[in-house]
């Protein structure tokens, strides 16, 4: 999905860790410590299949009227609390449709850059030092430029086991990123404008993420076009 702001588009990712990691690789981020893993629920027993530590997820979801006025609602609790949003937390919007996938990605692979293998000299690390010092609005302006990261992301997008839409086909489905940071949840959406902070984690940011999750698909319990992505320790 994403952001009206401008008619760049791109094709839509698929949710789905094989790829995602080929992606990321392409970028010049190793998964020899961290890897993309499916989440397949959040009940107990599926949540412990999921290797720890895991320090981001990838959510897709369907964007629906019962989700913006959920949203509105989550934005307008973030305000009233007061949460302060760390200097540390790297946030860019989207300005190019379609490119949710991406954003979500760079949002999990940027907040994690200390516990990540990134080559700095490939279209990640470059992509790192471009907009180490820029505003949310001009790294997203950047990405548009940036080639290394548009090409993987094409690749990628036509590589996926479902058939890609039609450039101009309306995608209702929207990819956003969890993260840790300062001991806090952070729900980083490039179409929002701003990163949102639900408050601490306590030491486990996937059931923290699941508490935050459970509220939304009660929402509308007949809804199944969910998916979720861990970026989890690598177990040998």
């Amino acid at each position: 999905m994403t952001s009206p702001i401008n008619e760049a588009r791109w094709l839509p990712l698929e949710s789905n860790p094989e790829f995602i990691s080929k992606y990321v690789n392409n970028i010049g981020v190793e998964t020899d410590k961290y890897e993309f893993v499916d989440i397949y629920g959040l009940e107990p027993e599926l949540l412990q299949m999921v290797p720890r530590p895991c320090i981001a997820v990838l959510l897709l979801f369907p964007v629906t009227k019962i989700y913006q006025e959920f949203r509105n609602k989550q934005v307008e609790e973030c305000k009233n609390l007061a949460r302060k949003i760390s200097e540390s937390i790297f946030y860019t919007k989207q300005t190019v449709q379609n490119a949710c996938g991406t954003v979500a990605l760079i949002h999990a692979l940027a907040n994690n850059k200390t516990a990540l293998n990134i080559d700095m000299e490939k279209a990640f690390g470059k992509y790192l030092k471009a907009t180490e010092s820029m505003t949310p609005e001009e790294s997203a302006e950047y990405l548009k430029t940036d080639d290394g990261i548009t090409n993987a992301h094409q690749e990628s997008a036509v590589e996926g086991q479902t058939e890609a839409p039609n450039l101009e086909e309306c995608v209702d489905l929207h990819f956003i990123a969890f993260v840790e940071k300062d001991g806090d949840l952070y729900e980083l959406d490039g179409a929002l404008g701003q990163p949102l902070n639900h408050g601490p984690t306590g030491g486990d940011l996937l059931e923290a993420f699941s508490n935050y999750f459970k509220n939304l698909i009660e929402l509308n319990p007949d809804e199944n076009r969910f998916n979720l992505i861990g970026l989890s320790a690598k177990i040998d």
